[in-house]
């Protein structure tokens, strides 16, 4: 196949370099997850580009890199120059130059600053604006892409703009699907943009020299554990009271009644309820109050870590109760048993008591179990009849993350377990946990696909490939026929043997879909595609 012999034009601050001078040059292109950088290695006869030569070429210098074939030679990259380095021997003078696309800027500056209810476009451009001094907008048309994404709070302490940027990247939505990429352009605008949203015009198409085409099962997870926010709480009500505001599930070994006197306030927070929980035993120096659970789980990671409510206690006549417990019941004989006698407050008056279900203290009845409580006990006891009364109010289970776990058996099956566990502390439910995991699911439970192509035939006229851009590929013998997502190029000019060599990096993975395709995400404030975090 007969293609045009590559031609490249250089220039480094004023200095024009000839093509006659490229010996060989390098430019890779990368976005996301790494900036453009190139390599160039020039005769210096007569130390025309050496410090006080004809042309000296310094550090420090910006510069453009155009490489194409025929008459279409495109700008490829805008460099700065970063280190220079001279290679001599007695009838030979080099000099190497490399560097790095001006995406250089990204690393320069550390950021401390919050951003708060700011969409992710506004924080790139925030980062670009006042931090990095890259342009964004080219002839009037903004190049950082809108996303769906809100971000609640963003605190950043001594933070690199690029790792900002690479967590806005990874995290921002647009039209269902997770993520977005970032690059520098070859002519020096920045650009943000949804990933596999951008075409490569080049056609491979019989262009294809080498080929590499391999799948990896690195990344693959098929079990997916998604940790929310730590606000889980039984009951769920504003008031915290559903467990005792009426006497369903309630049982005692006295009389069982609603009784008005309950908590009206517990320090700024005011309670709408009306009732409390009260049991009396007239002829006995003994009074218990039982509530039975939908089976719950404590004191595991998707369990609730704590226990509060408030107490009141009264008797026929002065003296202190001689015993006070607390029962967790997996079922009649197997329960853990708490003391709380020593967080009884004086008679007739309430007290809030708190205790941790991971404390090494609770005595262990028959074979509870921690993952299945089914009910809770009040025990009083007196050392002397005396009529006892119990109140209890605001029975409250909390301090527990939001969960879900979704898994693929077919994929298990296929490559063996292989599990990811995830905390999102904006996740405020358990079902969106689950739209999480399963997300997630989706994304991991395969093998991603990846490809190296080079060509030394391939002309792209005008529209060099660039990182981030989808290109279709065609190989009929491994049976591959998609589009795939250009990871990086690197452009090898060759002066010796008048050849210009494009690598393709490719890649192919499931999109990671947005947790709100799987369900409207419109319900609370908390359903409405905000992020949080804290990195310092």
């Amino acid at each position: 196949m007969s293609v045009d012999i590559p031609k490249v034009a250089i220039a480094f601050g004023a200095v024009s370099v000839p093509q006659g001078d490229v010996i060989d040059l390098r430019v890779h292109l990368g976005c996301t997850k790494e900036v453009s950088s190139f390599e160039v290695l020039l005769q210096n006869w007569n130390k025309k580009y050496s410090p006080n030569g004809s042309y000296p070429i310094n550090v420090g210098m910006d510069g453009n890199i155009s490489i194409g074939r025929g008459t279409n030679v495109p700008q490829t990259i805008t460099c700065r120059v970063e280190a220079v380095k001279y290679e001599s021997t007695p009838t030979e003078n080099y000099l190497r130059v490399s560097g790095r696309c001006w995406g250089e800027r990204l690393f320069r500056r550390v950021v401390t600053k919050t951003y708060e209810n700011k969409k992710g476009e506004e924080i790139v451009k925030d980062l670009l604006d006042y931090y990095v001094g890259l342009s964004h907008v080219r002839d009037s048309t903004e190049l950082v892409e809108n996303t769906d994404t809100t971000y609640t709070k963003l605190e950043y302490q001594d933070t690199p703009v690029f790792d900002i940027l690479k967590y806005i990247a990874g995290s921002a939505d647009r039209q269902g699907a997770i993520g977005f990429d970032f690059r520098v352009e070859p002519d020096g605008y920045f650009a943000f943009f949804p990933k596999l949203s951008k075409t490569s015009t080049a056609n491979l198409s019989e262009k294809i020299e080498e080929s590499e085409y391999h799948k990896d099962i690195h990344s693959i997870r098929n079990k997916i554990y998604v940790y929310g926010a730590a606000a889980k709480r039984l009951p769920t009500d504003t008031d915290e009271d559903d467990l005792t505001e009426n006497l369903n599930d309630w049982t005692s070994n006295g009389n069982l009644r609603l009784d008005s006197w309950h908590i009206t306030q517990d320090g700024q927070a005011k309670y709408a309820d009306s009732y409390s929980i009260c049991g009396s035993n007239t002829g006995s120096n003994e009074i218990w109050l039982h509530r039975n659970l939908t089976s719950i789980k404590l004191n595991c990671q998707e369990g609730f870590k704590q226990i509060r409510f408030w107490l009141n206690w009264t008797r026929a006549e002065s003296g202190m109760p001689s015993a006070a417990k607390l029962r967790l019941y997996t079922d009649v004989s197997d329960y853990f048993e708490g003391d709380i006698l020593p967080l009884l407050g004086a008679q007739a008056q309430w007290q809030k008591i708190t205790l941790r279900t991971d404390q090494p203290s609770w005595i262990v009845i028959g074979s509870p179990m921690w993952n299945s409580i089914n009910g809770v006990r009040f025990i009083v006891t007196h050392p002397i009849e005396c009529m006892p009364i119990v109140r209890i109010d605001h029975l409250l289970f909390f301090d527990c993350r939001y969960f879900a776990m979704q898994e693929d058996v077919a994929s298990q099956s296929a490559y063996g377990l292989r599990e990811l566990s995830q905390t999102d502390e904006e996740l405020y439910s358990n079902g969106e946990c689950s739209l999480r995991a399963k997300a997630l699911l989706e994304h991991l439970k395969s093998p991603f696909e990846h490809l190296t192509l080079r060509s030394t035939v391939l002309d792209y006229g005008n529209t060099p490939l660039l990182p981030g851009d989808k290109i279709h590929v065609l190989l009929p013998n491994e049976n591959v026929d998609a589009d795939y997502r250009i990871e990086s190029v690197e452009y090898h000019v060759d002066a010796r043997t008048q050849t210009l060599e494009i690598t393709l990096e490719l890649g192919k993975e499931t999109p990671l879909l947005a947790d709100y395709l799987y369900a409207l995400r419109s319900k609370t404030d908390h359903l409405s595609r905000h992020k949080m975090a804290i990195v310092r």
